[in-house]
Formats: C-alpha cells, sequence, structure tokens
C-alpha cells in the first residue's frame, strides 16, 4: 500500500472532534503541538557512542490537541489506540504499564521533578508510521513534553526538550537512546541535511547547491513491528561500550568507566581492534566506518552528488548487517530489493533495525516504478509480512511547534 501525507488541517480536525467527545472543554484554549517523523540517512547506530549523524525531518507527523484544565490531573487519548491514559500529580503513576500510554506517563516524569505543576490537560495524540523505525517515540514525547510546558507556562527550550526525552527513554521506558532523533525532529529545516555531533550535541544544517537533483525519501514499512525495549538494542550498547573500554585499556590503561567510542582515536582503533573479542571488534569497526561515511555524505551532499551520498548510505546499511549484526530477515529482504532497483540512489534501515523499515533515497521521476518492483519482490520473498507492508514516498519537512489558535493549527 502506498499512502498520502495527511494535511495538518485534516489531522487536527480529527483530533479536536475526539477531543469534543470525550467531555467539556475550552474551545478558545484549544491548541497543537506536531513533531514529524525523522530519517536518519547517514550515522546509524552511532548517536549513543558520541558520533556524528546526519537526519532529515520528513512530511509524516505526530500532533497532538490539547486544552488545559484547571486541575493538576493529565489525560490523555489516542486515535490509533484504545483507552484513555490519566495521570493525578498528586499520586502520579509508578512506572510502565506496557502500553501506548507509557510515553504519556514517561513525559510526566521527566517534567514534575521540576516542581510541582498546577495547570493539567485533556489531549488526544495520533500519529503516521507507528512501529516503523522513524523516531515516532521521540516525536510523541516532545508533543507531550512541549504541551505539558505549555499549559503550564513553562519556557522549554529546545535544547532542555531534547535532554528531557533522552532522560524519559533512557529512565523510565529503559532504552539506551542517545539524541539522533530528538534533535533531527527539533532542530530540523525543510531541505537541509541536519548534522548532529552526540559528543556535545553541536549541530549544523547542511544544503545542496540550487538546480540540484530532486529526490524523494521512501519509506519501506516490512509490516514488521519495532520495539526497542524487547528488541537486541541495549545489547548492542553494551557492546560498543565495552569494544570503547577495552580499546582504552589497551591503547594507555587507563580508567575507562563510562567509555564510548568517540573517546576513542582512530589511531588506538586500528592498531588494537584486531585483538578485540570479535563481537566487540566488529562494533567497532562499524562505528569507525560510520564516521567515515557521515564525513564523506556531508561532503557529497553540500556538493550535490546525492548519487554518492546515496552509495555510502547503502554501505551502511551492509556495515549494520556485517558489523552491527542487525536487521532481520524482512528488513533485510528490502533492503536488498532497494540497493539493486533502478532509480534508488541508496538504502539502509531505519531506526535500530530490529524490525520497522528500510529507507532509501529515490530519483523523483523514478519513484512509482521504484514503489512496484520492491512492492513486487518483497511480496513473492515474504508474502506474510508483505499483506501489512506499505511504500510511503515523502518530501523534506521542518521541525517540531506549537500551534495556538485554531486557525493557526488548521492552516
Amino acid at each position: 500500500m502506498t499512502r498520502a501525507p495527511v494535511p495538518w488541517a485534516t489531522r487536527f480536525t480529527d483530533l479536536v472532534r475526539r477531543l469534543r467527545a470525550d467531555g467539556p472543554i475550552d474551545e478558545g484554549s484549544i491548541f497543537a503541538v506536531v513533531a514529524p517523523l525523522r530519517v536518519c540517512p547517514l550515522g546509524a547506530h552511532v548517536d549513543h557512542q558520541g558520533g556524528v549523524v546526519t537526519g532529515l525531518t520528513i512530511d509524516r507527523f505526530v500532533m497532538v490537541a490539547a486544552s488545559p484544565i484547571p486541575e493538576p490531573r493529565f489525560e490523555v487519548s489516542s486515535l490509533d489506540f484504545t483507552g484513555t491514559a490519566a495521570v493525578d500529580l498528586r499520586h502520579p503513576d509508578p512506572g510502565r504499564k506496557g502500553n501506548w500510554a507509557d510515553y504519556f506517563r514517561a513525559a510526566v516524569s521527566v517534567v514534575t521533578p521540576s516542581g510541582p505543576l498546577e495547570s493539567g490537560l485533556k489531549a488526544v495524540v495520533a500519529g503516521d508510521l507507528p512501529g516503523s523505525g522513524l523516531s515516532s517515540s521521540a516525536a510523541v514525547l516532545i508533543c507531550y513534553l512541549m504541551a505539558v510546558a505549555h499549559v503550564n507556562g513553562i519556557s522549554l527550550p529546545r535544547e532542555a526538550t531534547s535532554a528531557l526525552v533522552q532522560k524519559a527513554e533512557n529512565e523510565f521506558m529503559g532504552v539506551a537512546s542517545g539524541r539522533l532523533d530528538q534533535s533531527i525532529i527539533l532542530f530540523g529545516e525543510p531541505g537541509s541535511l541536519t548534522v548532529v555531533d552526540c559528543s556535545d550535541l553541536g549541530i549544523r544544517h547542511i544544503t545542496p547547491p540550487e538546480g540540484g537533483p530532486v529526490v524523494t525519501i521512501l519509506v519501506a514499512f516490512s509490516g514488521l513491528d519495532r520495539g526497542l525495549v524487547s528488541s537486541a538494542f541495549n545489547l548492542r550498547v553494551d557492546e560498543c561500550r565495552e569494544a570503547a573500554r577495552s580499546l582504552l585499556q589497551r591503547g594507555g590503561g587507563q580508567d575507562a568507566a563510562g567509555a564510548v567510542l568517540s573517546d576513542v582515536d582512530r589511531a588506538v582503533f586500528e592498531q588494537f581492534a584486531p585483538s578485540l573479542p570479535e563481537r566487540y571488534r566488529r562494533r567497532a569497526v562499524h562505528y569507525f566506518g560510520e564516521q567515515t561515511r557521515v564525513a564523506a555524505g556531508i561532503d557529497a551532499w553540500e556538493a550535490g552528488d546525492l548519487s554518492g551520498f546515496g552509495r555510502l548510505m547503502t554501505a551502511s546499511g551492509e556495515s549494520s548487517i556485517e558489523n552491527y549484526e542487525c536487521g532481520t530477515p524482512e528488513t533485510i529482504a528490502l533492503w536488498q530489493a532497494l540497493r539493486t532497483t533502478p532509480g534508488v540512489l541508496g538504502a539502509r534501515f531505519s531506526g535500530a533495525g530490529f524490525g520497522g523499515s528500510c529507507i532509501a533515497l529515490v530519483d523523483h521521476d523514478a519513484a512509482g516504478s521504484v514503489v512496484e518492483e520492491v512492492r513486487r519482490r518483497y511480496a513473492a520473498a515474504f508474502p506474510e509480512q508483505a499483506a501489512a507492508a506499505t511504500f510511503d514516498l515523502c518530501s523534506s519537512s521542518g521541525a517540531a511547534q506549537l500551534l495556538t489558535g485554531v486557525e493557526s493549527c488548521r492552516r
């Protein structure tokens, strides 16, 4: 199935209709928060190691429509899932309950330690491409954090929001994530490649030259949902850290507690990587190889060489399989189909690679034929999963934003 993007106005109308159905609201105070999803063309699996990553926001998004209530209680429902989540700030929930509303509880958990909140809210949430590995968890956390801050008059700069998202995922959700997802969502610019140095959170934007080739971002969802808490995501993070610790000890014998691979000089890696246990060696090889690809990719994007950029993406996908050892039979089959289909400039897994999607840069004029060919080949390999597979042709988007006033939300 190929789907067109849902206009903001349509999504907002649906959310407000549900908000009204859930009970009385202050019509004049309705607002919305929109957080785009993101793709990471280069910089796979390195943000938690302090590496340099790249990203683009796309025209698929999570939206929350909300209205304040004059008591310390938060209520949220969803257009995508059943049930309603409620948090009474006088008696907050102790932890995860294993459902969609955990992300709402996670957001509340990292905001409330800063001081008591006097105003609550009623909210409805909906999102595009759930389970696809395009950072919907970070997007929804950003929406909740921005909404809670808005109704309580809290100034929450983008840098602070990014830190709170990581805290919520690390401490409440139990996922050892870095800063990639939220940084791209909070700082993305239309048409620009956002570059984030996860060692110091420096951010810059790379704009291609005017008149360069037009490309489309293809998100090919395998039909197999991705869940980081139950995947090998945290194990891979631990393996990368052990590789860093071992390399630093071999290189100088210093105390390497808490080390990540960005702490290791490349010369140390090149000298001592062969002596590491195989799985740690592979993780280090992927990290340093990916950093080389990121640097080359930034140059290619700035020069308008999107074919060269795409080849680096495909090499990243290969290293994710061979060295980072992630992927499923389904996502690997999708990647193989994409990399060998005319019109595809480059492809790799999206997210951690344990289920979810592949992403590809596609020649704009060939996008339709690419989708048909990849769909056909995937259906032949995995007919059951192919029934739930989707193919979304996306464009570059901007950053997360708060919209106040009904007319603004419906633009």
